[in-house]
Order: C-alpha cells, then sequence, then structure tokens
C-alpha cells in the first residue's frame, strides 16, 4: 500500500514538475517576444537616429545646441514614462475594482468613472476661478466619485451584481458624455483642446506632467501595499473575512476611493485611455498569478507595456493619419474584442439575488385613455414646436403675424418637426423590440451598439470622398447596423442566445466602434470634419425627402411589428416557454433583430447616433400602465416622438440664434429622467 502511494506521489511530482517547466518555457518564449517586439518599437517611433552616446547624453543632460536632443528630452522621454505611468497607474486600479467587487468586466472605463471624472475637469474649467489654485485632479476625482456612487445607488436593490454594474456605467456614461458634449458645444473657445485630450493624448512637451502624476500613482500603491493582508483576505470570501476580523465595508469603500483617485488623476494629465484597466488584470490572471497583491504588481506591468506598446505604434502615424492619433482610442480598439473574448469565457447572470418578481405592483391603465392623453399631448407638442419661436425681437406666436409669413416659417419648421418626430417613433420602436426580446430593461440601439454600427459606417463612407445620396447613406446605414446586429447574433448563437451575452457583447462592439470614430475624427479631414454637428444628433439640415423616407421605413416595418405582437409577448417570456409552445426562437429572433436594426439605422442616418430615446420610451410606456407588447409599441412611439420633438425645439430656441443638437438635449432630458426611473 505505501508503494502504491509513493508510486501515485511520484506520478503526481513528476507531472507537476513537467508542466512548471512547460510553463518557464513558455513564459521565457513569450518574455523574449515581448523584448525584441520593444526593441522594434522603439527603433521605428524614435525620431531620430542618435548614436548610443548621444541617447545618454539626450537622456541625462541634452546638448542645448543640439535640437534633436532636446526634442527627445522634452518630448519622446516624457511621453514614454508618462505611458509607462498611466498603463500601469489604470492597470492596478481596474484590478482593485475587480478583486473588491468580485466582478471580473469591472474597470474605470465600464463603472462610468472615467467619464464622471471628464465631467468634473471640464466643469472645474468652466465654474471655478483658476485664482483659486485648486488642480485639475480634484475636479477629475470629485466627478469621478459622483459616477460611481450612481452606479453603486442604482444597483444597489440588485445586489451589486456584475451585468447590473457594467449597464449602469453604461447608462451613467452615455448620460455624463451627452453632459460633456453640450457644455464642449456651448463653451467652444474654452474648450477647445478638450476634443483631443478625451480621447487620450499622451503627448508632452516637458517633464512637468511627469513630475506631478508619479505620486498621485506611488502614493495610492503604497496604500494598498499596507492593505494587502485584509485585501488578501477578502479573496476568500466575505464571510472568511469578517472571521478574521477585516471590516469589509469599510475595506471596500476605502478601496474603491482610492482607485477612483488614481483613475483621475491619471485623466486630467492624458484624457480617456479605455480598457486598460479592464485587460491587464484579466491577462495577469490567465498569466497563473492568483493571489491578489502578485497579481496586482502583474496587472501594473501589464498595463504599462500595452499602454507603452500601443503609443509607440501610432506616434509614427500620428503625421500619416492627421495632427494627432488619439491613444486612448488605440487601446479601445485593443480593449473592445479582449472583451469580446472575455466573454466567451464567463457567464454573466443578470442579477445575484432572487428577485420577488411576484412583489412588483403592475398599475394597468385603459390603452384607450392613454392613448387619448398622449395624442394630445403631441398635437400640444407639435404646436408649439411649429407656431412659437424665439427671434431677434423676442419670443414669436405665428398666429399674430401675417398669411405670407405663416407660410414660410411653416415650410422651414415642418421638416425638422416631422424628422423630429418619426426618429423618436423609430427609436422607441427599436428599443421596445430590443429589451422584449432579450428580457432585460436596460437594453436599447445604442447601448448595444446599432446606433455606432449606423455611425461608423456613414464615417466610412464620409472618409471615402465619394459624393453618395441620400438613399445611398441609408442603405450604408442599413449594412453598418446589420453588421453589428450579425456580429451579435454570432456571439449569441454559441450561449444559446442568452439575452445577458449578447446585450455585452453589444456594449463590446459599440465600445470598439466609438474608437474607430474617434480615430476618424482626429485624421482632420473636412468632409469628416463635417459630421460633428450630426454625430450630436441633430435636425438642422433634415429635409421633407428624410422625413417620407423615414414615414414609409416607419409605416413599413411598424405594421410587421403590430402584426408580431404575438411574439414579443411570448418572447418575453424567455426561450423556455416560447418552444414550449411552438415558436421558433431562432427564426423570431432573426426577424426582431432585422427590424431593429433597420429601424435604427433609418433615424441614425437622417438624425444622428442619439441615446436615451430607445432606451426611455419603453420605460415610460411601461409606467403608464402599458404592459402588453402592442399597446407598449404604440404609446412608446408617442413618446419617443414627443422628447425628439421638445427637444429639437427647446434647441432652437432657448440659446438663440445659437442650434443646439436635439440628440444631446434629449439624452439629458431622458437620461436623467431613466436615472431617477432606475432607482424608484
Amino acid at each position: 500500500m505505501m508503494n502504491v502511494r509513493l508510486a501515485v506521489w511520484g506520478v503526481i511530482k513528476n507531472r507537476s514538475m513537467l508542466n512548471w517547466r512547460v510553463m518557464c518555457h513558455s513564459h521565457a518564449i513569450v518574455t523574449l517576444f515581448l523584448i525584441c517586439l520593444f526593441v522594434w518599437l522603439f527603433h521605428r517611433s524614435a525620431p531620430y537616429s542618435l548614436s548610443m552616446a548621444q541617447w545618454v547624453n539626450a537622456t541625462l543632460q541634452p546638448d542645448p545646441t543640439d535640437y534633436q536632443q532636446i526634442i527627445i528630452h522634452y518630448t519622446y522621454l516624457p511621453r514614454i514614462v508618462m505611458a509607462l505611468i498611466c498603463g500601469a497607474g489604470l492597470a492596478m486600479a481596474g484590478c482593485v475594482m475587480q478583486h473588491v467587487l468580485r466582478n471580473p468586466l469591472a474597470s474605470p472605463t465600464t463603472l462610468g468613472v472615467a467619464a464622471g471624472a471628464e465631467l468634473g475637469l471640464v466643469c472645474g474649467i468652466l465654474f471655478v476661478p483658476a485664482a483659486l489654485g485648486i488642480s485639475n485632479y480634484w475636479f477629475a476625482f470629485s466627478g469621478g466619485l459622483v459616477a460611481t456612487g450612481l452606479v453603486f445607488v442604482l444597483t444597489a436593490k440588485k445586489g451589486f451584481a456584475p451585468l447590473q454594474m457594467v449597464l449602469s456605467g453604461m447608462v451613467v456614461s452615455l448620460f455624463f458624455g451627452a453632459l460633456n458634449m453640450m457644455l464642449l458645444l456651448l463653451n467652444e473657445e474654452q474648450l477647445n483642446s478638450v476634443f483631443i485630450w478625451g480621447a487620450g493624448a499622451l503627448n508632452q512637451n516637458d517633464w512637468q506632467g511627469v513630475l506631478q502624476l508619479l505620486p498621485l500613482v506611488v502614493t495610492p500603491f503604497i496604500v494598498l501595499l499596507l492593505l494587502q493582508r485584509p485585501l488578501s483576505a477578502l479573496q476568500l470570501g466575505e464571510e472568511v473575512a469578517k472571521s478574521v476580523g477585516v471590516k469589509v465595508a469599510y475595506l471596500r469603500l476605502a478601496t474603491l476611493i482610492i482607485a477612483v483617485f488614481m483613475t483621475s488623476s491619471i485623466i486630467s494629465q492624458v484624457g480617456i485611455i479605455g480598457f486598460v484597466g479592464l485587460v491587464s488584470p484579466a491577462l495577469a490572471t490567465l498569466s497563473g498569478v492568483r493571489h491578489f497583491f502578485p497579481r496586482m504588481l502583474m496587472s501594473s506591468l501589464i498595463g504599462a507595456m500595452l499602454l507603452l506598446g500601443a503609443d509607440l505604434l501610432i506616434q509614427p502615424l500620428s503625421g500619416v493619419g492627421g495632427e494627432l492619433l488619439p491613444t486612448g482610442a488605440i487601446t479601445a480598439l485593443i480593449g473592445a474584442p479582449f472583451l469580446l473574448w472575455l466573454l466567451h469565457r464567463h457567464s454573466f447572470i443578470a442579477s445575484q439575488k432572487t428577485e420577488q418578481e411576484a412583489l412588483l405592483e403592475y398599475q394597468l391603465r385603459s390603452f384607450r385613455g392613454v392613448f387619448i392623453g398622449m395624442v394630445i399631448v403631441s398635437m400640444l407638442v407639435i404646436y408649439l414646436a411649429l407656431c412659437v419661436g424665439n427671434s431677434t425681437n423676442g419670443w414669436v406666436f405665428l398666429n399674430s403675424s401675417g398669411s405670407a409669413q405663416i407660410d414660410t416659417v411653416l415650410a422651414l419648421r415642418f421638416p425638422r418637426v416631422a424628422v423630429a418626430m418619426l426618429a423618436g417613433v423609430a427609436l422607441a420602436l427599436s428599443g421596445t423590440v430590443i429589451q422584449r426580446m432579450t428580457g432585460n430593461p436596460m437594453a436599447s440601439p445604442e447601448v448595444m451598439g446599432i446606433s455606432a454600427g449606423a455611425a461608423f459606417a456613414l464615417v466610412l463612407g464620409a472618409m471615402s470622398g465619394i459624393a453618395i445620396s441620400r438613399s445611398e447613406q441609408m442603405l450604408l446605414g442599413v449594412v453598418g447596423s446589420m453588421v453589428v446586429m450579425g456580429c451579435i447574433w454570432l456571439s449569441g448563437r454559441n450561449n444559446n442566445f442568452a439575452p445577458t451575452q449578447m446585450l455585452l457583447t453589444g456594449i463590446a462592439l459599440s465600445a470598439f466602434l466609438d474608437a474607430m470614430i474617434r480615430i476618424a475624427l482626429s485624421t482632420g479631414q473636412d468632409n469628416v470634419k463635417a459630421l460633428l454637428s450630426w454625430l450630436s444628433g441633430t435636425t438642422y439640415l433634415a429635409g421633407s425627402n428624410d422625413a417620407g423616407l423615414l414615414l414609409i421605413g416607419i409605416l413599413s416595418i411598424g405594421c410587421l411589428l403590430l402584426l408580431w405582437h404575438r411574439w414579443l409577448d411570448i418572447m418575453a417570456l424567455g426561450s423556455t416557454v416560447a418552444e414550449s409552445i411552438g415558436v421558433n426562437c431562432r427564426k423570431v429572433r432573426q426577424l426582431l433583430m432585422l427590424a431593429a436594426a433597420s429601424l435604427t439605422a433609418l433615424a441614425t442616418m437622417v438624425v444622428g447616433p442619439l441615446s436615451f430615446v430607445g432606451l426611455l420610451a419603453p420605460h415610460m410606456a411601461k409606467s403608464l400602465g402599458q404592459y402588453n407588447a402592442r399597446h407598449q409599441l404604440v404609446i412608446a412611439c408617442l413618446l419617443g416622438g414627443n422628447i425628439m420633438v421638445f427637444a429639437d425645439w427647446v434647441g432652437r430656441n432657448v440659446w438663440f440664434p445659437w442650434q443646439f443638437p436635439a440628440g444631446l438635449l434629449a439624452s439629458i432630458i431622458g437620461g436623467g429622467y431613466f436615472l431617477y426611473l432606475l432607482r424608484k
């Protein structure tokens, strides 16, 4: 018996030694490859070819008469060091967030910290006097804390589940992004350089930024070093950590504040760098590091190398593709596909605690009464948009003017009002279909990346330099939306079309396409710059032809959806129930996805990518007591149209004579209400 045990132990020991040797060999090969890669990148990105002695002089004590050494010392080297510091800091923050929240999708980007920090910094620049001498990172820190607090408030009832936190972070990011864009448009001269900065720019002119940021990253690292024992205990679970005297709630709060501070400090210096905080901890885990502190160190090393590699890769292209290629957008190109891959390795549930659906209060209301009320509201909103407006002589009511002037003004206003109404209807229909199909109330065309797909297709068309007609633009937008929906479909097929996986896949695709659009905008092409106002969602150039195309598309697809209302009712119950009564779920989802993508593409091509209309209108319809699919579709259409028409009217008149994009105002109005609705 003893001999058998010794033999078994010998086999296990030999296998362990073999696995250890294989792992060491693989790590050595990867390390050698990375060294060669970075040597090549340094050689390729260096602005000048200098000798070793000149490099040493340029690094330690540059010759003031040699402009090459001056540029290397004050521009190239500070940028490299800044990339290392920012990559390490963001990776460290992401590792801490994932560890204390036990959420592999947590990161400064996915939890809304980056968008909150950017908004806080912009508000600090605009509204706080510079004479007070308050550093920018305090404004960014305050904004990041507000964003994180909102995410926690919104997910408290869901037990801080991973999916709910990511979706809430997405909603908060969209809302804060709309507020930030509004401030940028209203203060264009003061915030002229914020657009490129917001995409993540590491360029430096001296060592001052490095010297300011270094202690703001090193100090939190020292604090985390002191907290490594209780944080390591947290890895065993809350109950075990509490049993050894760890105050889990206070520890979680303190470490999250540290992570937010570190993220905000980095954003205040270089802007938003996406996905480094998500990718680096995941790669550290895949490398075999399991304990917290070694994982944090490995994450920091990977993050530093990842950001440095991305920056070195794009530096030679900055002069080819435009004035400046944003590094943050490039990291999003790397991080979004990695997030897609990560989603295939994990299965995420919508909530981690049992939800008592039976306790939900459903307040059914008569459809006829609600419909009549919404029609009256629509008539009032349309009358307001057509007949009331601001002018150089103050507010004017058309019924007090001459008939010729009335005809002229109505001819100018009616296409905009019609397009705004129809775009709101299209997005409301699309949002209702997506929410009922996925079974998730936080799904919408903009969250799932469908709007971004249509927008990116149009940007590609503009970059091609070929003049295309409006109908061809519509077709291009439909193709872009369908490509995104096809990717979501292929991803969902591997997971039996689980709504959670499909939704997270859409979020990853949205981030990827947004990064591509930022890169396209940074090229500086005139025809691409002309899309800036369109990307904010505007009816400024809308005409009667656009309204006609939207009307035909909405009538065609809307009638089909009303005919398919039974499918929508059944699909909301889940795939198991639907298949048990004979519904072909795959075919139904294909048809519904095609309809949603087409409606989104039509609205996006005319007024640009809009946020929150498709997310909010179905919720407002339910709040009015309409739970039946057919009734919800009709009421959501009226609500979506009213929101867009009212937002367009406010944008045309409140800041007169300047025009403010209706899409941004709809995002601010709808986003604020939606955040309130989520908390109820």
